[in-house]
C-alpha cells in the first residue's frame, strides 16, 4: 500500500510542477507587463483625452498583444528564425535552459503548430491483452525485418505516459485528428465518438 502511495504522491508531483510553474510564469508575465507599460499607455491616454485616470488593465491588454505578436512572428520564416536564434541564446544560459528546455519540450508536444511530434491516432492494445488504449505516432521504426510504430500513450493527463514499440501489424490506424484525441483525453473519455472509425487499408 505504502508503495501505490508514494507511486501516487510521485504521480501528483509531475502533474501539479507544470501547472503551478507555468500559472506562476504567466502571472509574473502579466504583473511585469502590467508595471512596465501602463505608465506609457496612461500617458498615451491622458494625452488625447486629458483629464482621464488611469485605467486599469492596459498593461495586461499590452500583455496579451505581445502573446499575439509573437505567435504571429511565430508562424512566419523571418519570425522563426528571429526566435530560434533567442532559444540558441537562452539554451547557453546555465540552470536556466533546463527549467527553459523542460517547459518547452511539455509545451511544444501539444502546440497547435507542432505537426512534428505526432503524426497519426492509434489504437493500441495496452496495458494488457484484451485492453486498448488511445495513442500518437511519434515515427517509425526498422528492427531486423520488423517495422515498429513508437506510439506515445499518456497514462495520466497529457504529460505523463509511456513510449511502446509495436509491431506495425498489431496497431489500429483511426480516423481521428491529434485535436480531436486531445480533446478526448482531456475530457475523461466524456468526448469519445460512439463509432472509432479505422483509416482504411491502403489510405
Amino acid at each position: 500500500m505504502s508503495g501505490n502511495i508514494k507511486k501516487s504522491f510521485l504521480t501528483g508531483i509531475f502533474v501539479l510542477v507544470p501547472l503551478v510553474v507555468s500559472v506562476a510564469l504567466l502571472l509574473w508575465f502579466f504583473r511585469n507587463v502590467d508595471s512596465l507599460f501602463s505608465p506609457v499607455l496612461d500617458g498615451i491616454v491622458q494625452t488625447l483625452f486629458p483629464g482621464t485616470v488611469h485605467i486599469p488593465g492596459t498593461g495586461v491588454l499590452a500583455g496579451l498583444i505581445i502573446i499575439l505578436v509573437l505567435g504571429t512572428l511565430a508562424r512566419n520564416v523571418v519570425g522563426k528564425r528571429l526566435l530560434d536564434a533567442l532559444d540558441r541564446l537562452i539554451q547557453r544560459i546555465p540552470g536556466y535552459r533546463t527549467v527553459y528546455s523542460t517547459i518547452k519540450q511539455l509545451t511544444n508536444a501539444f502546440s497547435p503548430e507542432n505537426t512534428k511530434s505526432f503524426k497519426e491516432v492509434l489504437l493500441v492494445e495496452y496495458p494488457k491483452e484484451g485492453s486498448f488504449a488511445l495513442g500518437f505516432r511519434t515515427m517509425t521504426v526498422q528492427e531486423g525485418d520488423r517495422r515498429l510504430a513508437v506510439v506515445y500513450v499518456p497514462t495520466n493527463n497529457l504529460y505523463l505516459g509511456e513510449v511502446l514499440f509495436i509491431p506495425e501489424e498489431r496497431t489500429i490506424r483511426l480516423e481521428m485528428s491529434i485535436e480531436q484525441a486531445v480533446r478526448l483525453l482531456m475530457s475523461g473519455g466524456i468526448a469519445a465518438p460512439r463509432d472509432l472509425r479505422r483509416v482504411q487499408p491502403g489510405t
